[in-house]
């Protein structure tokens, strides 16, 4: 690969399969609350991140709306399965990156000629699955401080950086639950030493104590994601 990249699933793609698009990669940047995929627009291309975070949001007609999945740097955004397809679902960017974009006909192109990389993306279409599902799952069954942990930690995974820039409004939107409800939540996980939280911005201290209030909301999703994917690559 002469052209370097963070993101996951590039990385894993055969030498031959990354070739093949290698130069139908465009450099974006992703910048704060963009909209990358819209419900009932056409989806135009297909980004991979190398840095940021990206939330998948299921909005209702009456426009609530809630995360039901996260994807950064380990995934790709919504991908393309027939010419013109449309999204039900909208991803929006939770923090600021910069991502590789490939045109969906060059996507689709791709896919029906490299059977390799295809597989490889339905695996991963298959570990967003599952991460998807017990995201239902904490919604329905864990507590807001539980949920919290989780999606910090979720976050935490796809950067290198040990703070994140949210603030409680956002979180609120994100967990679909009242400003007041996050903020109690903050202030558990500060006083159990997991996280200090300063004025938009939350501070990882201790990713175990975060990892054991996250308890079985956290885990089997991640370990899904490696069993199905593999370990990257080695750097030559």
């Amino acid at each position: 690969m002469s052209l370097q990249t963070k993101n996951q699933i590039l990385q894993r793609l055969t030498p031959e399969d990354f070739s093949a698009i290698e130069a139908l990669l465009r450099p974006v940047d992703l910048n704060m609350r963009q909209e990358i995929v819209t419900v009932g627009q056409v989806i135009e291309r297909v980004y991979f991140p190398e840095s940021g975070i990206c939330s998948i949001m299921a909005v209702s007609p009456g426009s609530e709306a809630i995360e039901c999945g996260l994807f950064g740097r380990d995934g790709l955004s919504d991908q393309v399965f027939v010419p013109g397809d449309i999204s039900p679902l909208k991803s929006i960017v939770q923090k600021a990156g910069t991502a590789l974009v490939l045109e969906a006909a060059d996507y689709l192109k791709w896919t029906s000629e490299r059977p390799s990389a295809a597989h490889l993306v339905s695996k991963y279409q298959r570990a967003l699955t599952v991460q998807v599902s017990f995201t239902a799952l904490s919604h329905g069954s864990f507590t807001i401080v539980e949920r919290l942990a989780r999606w910090l930690l979720m976050s935490f995974d796809r950067t290198d950086e040990n703070e994140l820039p949210y603030v409680h409004e956002f979180l609120a939107s994100m967990l679909a639950v009242r400003r007041a409800g996050v903020t109690d939540a903050v202030h558990v996980l500060e006083g159990d030493g997991a996280i200090k939280a300063t004025r938009g911005r939350i501070v990882l201290r201790d990713r175990g104590v975060l990892e054991e209030i996250a308890g079985g909301s956290y885990g089997i999703p991640e370990a899904e994601y490696l069993r199905l994917m593999g370990p990257l690559p080695q750097a030559p």
